[in-house]
């Protein structure tokens, strides 16, 4: 059989070994006919209308696996404002307004601010707002998708006044001295009594947010993408339509809310179960994030003495819902940010094995934060997969990273254990959880090789023992994914036989000091055999 291309480089990196070497991957269809690594073998699949693409010292690998991310919001991300380099309140508004004033949007939706890398380290209020949009509603959501900063239009528009509240435990509305809301709102429910009205658009808005998304994952490399519900939107009914009219350009693995019906997700379960769209499991919640004060730790906040966070649901209720799922052969993606959440994730699947479940499901912990040294080899014991982020270490200054003031010296140790759970026997499955933190996979590469913040501190990096190599990270993004989202038999590696999904970068990271790993460019990405992305 001739191939319809070939592509050859010096450096090929199958992720099957640790190093690159110069060779070929020929492409017939929509599958990968062969890898090889001389001119000799290559010849044999030469036809008259094969088209040989050169990539000299271009390093040519598997198209990459996002592994955590939230579609329709990074979508909305991507049109909108990002507030994440500000340094004050007043800035972010104004970089809003700069980004709105020349737009004529129902809501203005932004995304991307911390209060804790401001100057002043309080939280933003409606004022600012009002200042710039008095007649148009705002919500800006913050970088970690747990709170959101709105403005006095938004709140009346939503109904929220004095007399709103939200259940204990659930969310917060925050309100002044004179029971008026502030403008800050914490957590799902909360949140989701503006979020349901500004995300209320027509369908073909959506559609026109989602081609651009997915014209920048391929840009990226990105071939495959786990698409985590959050705030109740998952959007399956409009992946699936893109699908039937060859739009969707990326293969993605659906996660519902834990909180779905059971019926609703057996439905899921059986209707999506192509290579481009299949049912993922169920994405749910232990607790909420550190920063926010809402992640649950084991020993108590360094700065806030008798106080540990919060937990979503009960031990017990969580229990339930896990025997309920295991035994429909659901598998679960639990957030757990904490230390004590990763101990209580790990305390479910580990009552799951022991009830004898029909099938190791993959059940994965979201995050990992923090982890208590005891629980370190708990999640490769029990075949538990660790989907982290490496972009989440970001901070601007690194001495001003909150995880300083809230976990103490001893604790942050024990940050972004990637090295450590690796070790002892966990799948690591990269992402970048888009839109808390950016998209570009070189990022994440960038941040697990060397565990510096933007400042390029601490000298050596943090935690330095947690280092990657460059080929364990490019592993993670791709057969680390791959083996997360169920498909390491068919993409994650440039084998014979998978499919021909492949990402080109401009240059080869493995001869690249790693401050260029940031510069890196992807120049053609191939989805089952097509080129979806060309520069």
């Amino acid at each position: 059989m001739f191939a319809d291309y070939i592509i050859t480089s010096n450096c090929v990196f199958d992720s099957c070994g640790d190093k690159p070497f110069p060779g070929f991957v020929a492409v017939a269809g929509d599958k990968i006919l062969d890898v090889g690594r001389n001119n000799e073998d290559m010849m044999v699949y030469q036809g008259e209308n094969t088209q040989i693409l050169r990539y000299d010292d271009q390093l040519v690998m598997p198209g990459i696996g996002e592994s955590h991310a939230h579609v329709f919001y990074g979508a909305l991300e991507l049109a909108g404002a990002n507030v994440a380099e500000s340094r004050s309140e007043e800035e972010a508004a104004q970089m809003i307004f700069d980004h709105e004033k020349d737009k004529d949007n129902d809501w203005v939706i932004a995304f991307g601010w911390n209060h804790e890398y401001w100057q002043k380290k309080h939280l933003p209020t409606k004022t600012s707002l009002d200042r710039l949009f008095p007649h148009q509603p705002v919500v800006v959501i913050n970088e970690e998708l747990h709170g959101a900063w709105v403005n006095t239009k938004a709140l009346k528009l939503c109904g929220i006044n004095q007399n709103t509240t939200i259940p204990k435990g659930m969310g917060m509305i925050q309100k002044d001295a004179d029971g008026q809301p502030t403008g800050y709102l914490l957590e799902t429910h909360a949140m989701k009594l503006v979020l349901d009205q500004a995300f209320a658009m027509p369908q073909e808005e959506k559609s026109h947010l989602l081609e651009a998304y997915f014209k920048t994952t391929a840009s990226l490399g990105i071939t495959s993408l786990s698409n985590l519900q959050i705030h109740e939107i998952l959007m399956e009914e409009a992946f699936e339509q893109m699908e039937r009219e060859g739009r969707l350009k990326v293969r993605m693995s659906l996660l519902a809310s834990v909180n779905t019906p059971m019926e609703k997700l057996l439905a899921m379960k059986e209707k999506y179960q192509s290579h481009m769209l299949k049912f993922g499991g169920v994405k749910g919640f232990v607790d909420g994030t550190p920063m926010g004060y809402t992640g649950a730790l084991i020993e108590e906040y360094s700065d806030c003495p008798g106080f540990f966070g919060e937990k979503y649901l009960s031990v017990e209720t969580f229990r339930d819902q896990a025997r309920r799922l295991e035994e429909k052969g659901i598998r679960m993606r639990l957030h757990a940010c904490g230390d004590g959440a990763v101990r209580e994730a790990l305390d479910i699947f580990e009552e799951c094995r022991a009830a004898g479940g029909k099938e190791p499901l993959r059940h994965t912990i979201e995050h990992f934060e923090v982890v208590h040294p005891d629980d370190m080899g708990r999640a490769g014991a029990l075949g538990v997969v660790a989907s982290v982020q490496p972009d989440h270490m970001w901070a601007p200054i690194f001495a001003e990273h909150p995880f300083h003031k809230i976990l103490g010296q001893r604790r942050c140790q024990y940050v972004y254990p990637f090295k450590s759970l690796a070790a002892k026997g966990a799948v690591l499955a990269f992402g970048s959880d888009h839109p808390i933190a950016e998209l570009n996979p070189m990022r994440g590469i960038y941040r697990a090789v060397t565990r510096l913040s933007e400042d390029r501190l601490p000298e050596g990096g943090w935690c330095p023992g947690e280092k990657l190599s460059l080929a364990d990270s490019l592993k993670a993004y791709t057969i680390g994914s791959a083996y997360q989202m169920w498909n390491e038999k068919v993409t994650g590696t440039l084998e014979k036989g998978k499919f021909a999904d492949i990402a080109v970068l401009d240059r080869n990271l493995f001869e690249t000091d790693p401050e260029e790993i940031l510069k890196t460019t992807v120049v053609m990405t191939m989805l089952g055999g097509k080129i979806i992305h060309r520069s």
